[in-house]
């Protein structure tokens, strides 16, 4: 064939390119390394140690309950093993004390007026009379120490029935024993006597007060016996004022029986008065207060001397005004006043507690 002006010759057979089947690859390139895997972090021993294992003839333990105060008594909590409350320590050192002390009494007192009859000291002083000492003392302390402690162990004893209690044996004692030195003579009965009055002044607070006895019965009782001493002694010094006073061993017997009277007298009011423990110091201290400041001045004015019966009786009249209008007239409510409910003037009204 003869080619065409500008058209290329044919060079003839051209070698034809071998095509290669489809999915096969002359040259294949590299595959991918492998990869390898992170080694697992190495675990680390706890500090923790194991629990062991529970053995089989262990006992299993459970938690015991709470419960609660403790034991109680008279509604308050027990304060130890054998000293039931706070005040059981002075309840118990007082009648150990006071019985020791009492028989110790009865046996030294009665030899002691045998041996000024008999102008022999060793009636007193000889060693039959200090056994009896030895034994009376350790008995009647034995004696005191084993019931006091035994009603303090099933009773609760404040501070104030053992405080109190103190004071009204005292004035139990006078009682008794004034009224006995009255009667006769004897010592040893008188002595006997009041030893049983300071016991039965001590357990009748215990009892009859109560183990929990409130501070402003307590002062009202011991108040209303020193006022009886105060209003005693003014009577005397009216009586002696005016040459009554014969005998002074019956003016003696009277300071010593009527503190009892008037503490008495107290413990019954307070069945019906409860005045706060401030109204009664406050009573008591302008009581004392103007009664001894009128005595004072109206002995003064009599010439100075006491041998009158108007500064007794001034001063006895002072002390017994000033208690009462102090008690009645001073309101409490007004150094802090209360929120009144209710707008009626009966409600908004002062009331005191006598």
């Amino acid at each position: 064939m003869v080619p065409y002006p500008g058209e290329q010759q044919d060079a003839g057979p051209q070698p034809v390119a071998q095509q290669q089947a489809p999915g096969y690859i002359a040259n294949p390139p590299p595959a991918d390394a492998p990869v390898t895997p992170a080694p697992e972090p190495v675990r680390t021993i706890d500090a923790v140690p194991p629990t062991p294992a529970p053995q089989a003839d262990a006992p299993i333990t459970t938690p015991a309950p709470d419960s609660g105060p403790g034991a109680m008594l008279d509604g308050h909590p027990r304060e130890g093993a054998f000293l039931s409350g706070p005040g059981s320590m002075t309840f118990i050192m007082h009648h150990t004390v006071m019985t020791g002390l009492g028989v110790l009494a009865t046996q030294m007192i009665p030899r002691i007026n045998s041996a000024n009859l008999a102008n022999d000291p060793t009636i007193w002083t000889g060693p039959d009379a200090r056994v009896a000492y030895l034994a009376g003392t350790l008995i009647g302390g034995g004696v005191g120490f084993g019931v006091s402690a035994w009603w303090q162990f099933n009773h609760w004893i404040s501070h104030t029935t053992a405080n109190f209690g103190i004071v009204n044996s005292f004035f139990g004692g006078g009682f008794l024993g004034g009224i006995t030195d009255l009667i006769t003579k004897d010592p040893a009965a008188i002595t006997w006597m009041t030893v049983i009055g300071n016991t039965i002044g001590a357990w009748l607070t215990a009892v009859i007060g109560g183990g929990d006895l409130p501070m402003n019965h307590g002062l009202m009782i011991a108040s209303g016996g020193g006022w009886a001493v105060i209003y005693t002694a003014l009577i005397l010094g009216v009586v002696a004022s005016m040459g009554g006073m014969g005998n002074a061993r019956s003016g003696l017997d009277a300071l010593l029986i009527t503190p009892a009277i008037g503490a008495g007298l107290m413990a019954l009011a307070t069945l019906k008065f409860n005045p706060s423990t401030a109204q009664i110091v406050r009573a008591d201290l302008f009581g004392l207060g103007a009664g001894t400041v009128l005595l004072l001045l109206s002995a003064l004015v009599v010439q100075g001397n006491f041998v009158n019966p108007i500064p007794y009786v001034v001063g006895g009249i002072g002390a017994a005004g000033a208690k009462i209008v102090v008690s009645l007239l001073w309101a409490e409510a007004a150094e802090a006043p209360p929120t009144i409910e209710g707008n009626s003037e009966k409600d908004k009204r002062y009331r005191g507690v006598w």
